[in-house]
């Protein structure tokens, strides 16, 4: 057995892709909105790409007065263009503008004919397009204001402390907790107060408490809460676990569970340590933020890739559906500084890239 190196030559065919290739096969095969989505991020990290607008294209030359100007020379279809203006000559030369009228007429013949009706398929299919259009639509959830309003119906109360609590119910945030329109910082201490005092009548300080005890008995558990120690407070039951262990715990020592300082809480409440975990695990079952769930999201609206219709013959025809696409091209300027051959060869190159 003999071991030894030597050169010889072969032909064979291979496909090699180019990062370019890969590059381009990427964006063949991405959706409408991913591809919108990498258009935008082109425009911002390319300095060379630009965007073209609908005002790029070229405007349509007019008359003084405003009118589309007809060019000299103009054939007899020009002239007949139902979007042109009519023209009323005092030599009654008009015969254009009456061509143009028959046109129209012969044009709007089967609208205006009372025998024709579209087709029971045509109809149908009609149909089924406002039908999946208005799938597509996207739906408005139930907010937190519209829930907490709905179940102001089942309340006894009077009209005057529904009002309030309605009032009330417009100065909830998101989270589900009672804010203060009138104070950038949130005081929890002074939230009934601001709000009684921004009130559009006289109310008292113990007429706004009432109205937010009631605002804190509807659902979901723990709205209408000035803080989150109240937040928490407001969604022990009788059916939770360990109520009597958590109601000191969340009450005085919060920052004490945050930073798993169990030792202090069991100097200084004298529970079990065992006991004290157990309750921290039911309290972990309870809700910070009671209105997240009613936090509308971004419903996006379903864009198509392709679009399949049927033709008058029977048959399937599949297009792609591009009007969503923006038109991108390369700057005029850009070009002209990278073919200038004075231009800085590092510059070049950068715009090369």
């Amino acid at each position: 057995m003999r071991l030894d190196t030597h050169m010889s030559q072969r032909m064979d065919q291979r496909m090699i892709l180019a990062p370019r290739m890969i590059q381009s096969m990427e964006i063949l095969q991405l959706p409408i909105m991913a591809l919108q989505e990498r258009i935008q991020q082109e425009l911002q990290e390319n300095p060379v790409l630009e965007l073209k607008e609908a005002s790029d294209e070229p405007a349509a030359a007019e008359n003084e007065d405003g009118t589309p100007a007809v060019a000299e020379g103009g054939t007899e279809a020009d002239a007949t263009n139902p979007e042109r203006e009519l023209v009323i000559d005092e030599k009654g030369d008009n015969e254009l503008d009456f061509d143009r009228l028959e046109a129209i007429s012969k044009d709007w013949e089967d609208h205006f004919n009372e025998a024709h009706r579209p087709s029971r398929n045509g109809m149908d299919e009609e149909g089924d397009k406002k039908h999946d259009a208005m799938q597509n639509m996207p739906s408005r959830p139930q907010s937190l204001h519209d829930y907490l309003n709905d179940q102001l119906a089942f309340l006894e109360a009077g009209e005057e402390q529904l009002r309030l609590v309605k009032y009330l119910i417009t100065h909830v945030d998101e989270n589900g907790y009672l804010i203060s329109s009138t104070s950038p910082v949130r005081n929890p201490e002074t939230v009934v107060e601001e709000l009684a005092r921004s009130y559009d009548q006289i109310v008292t300080d113990a007429q706004m408490e009432e109205a937010l005890a009631t605002l804190q008995k509807l659902e979901p558990i723990g709205v209408g809460a000035r803080d989150l120690r109240e937040c928490l407070l407001l969604q022990l039951t009788a059916e939770t676990p360990h109520r009597d262990t958590l109601r000191p715990l969340i009450a005085n020592h919060l920052e004490d569970i945050q930073h798993n300082r169990l030792p202090v809480i069991q100097r200084r409440t004298g529970f079990e340590l065992p006991v004290i975990k157990e309750a921290i695990e039911a309290l972990k079952h309870l809700n910070p933020r009671p209105g997240a769930r009613f936090t509308a999201d971004n419903i996006p609206y379903v864009v198509p890739d392709i679009a399949v219709e049927r033709t008058e013959e029977g048959e399937y025809s599949v297009r792609l559906l591009d009007d969503w696409t923006p038109t991108i091209f390369i700057s005029r300027r850009y070009m002209e500084l990278y073919r200038d051959k004075a231009a800085d060869p590092k510059a070049k190159e950068y715009l090369k890239r």
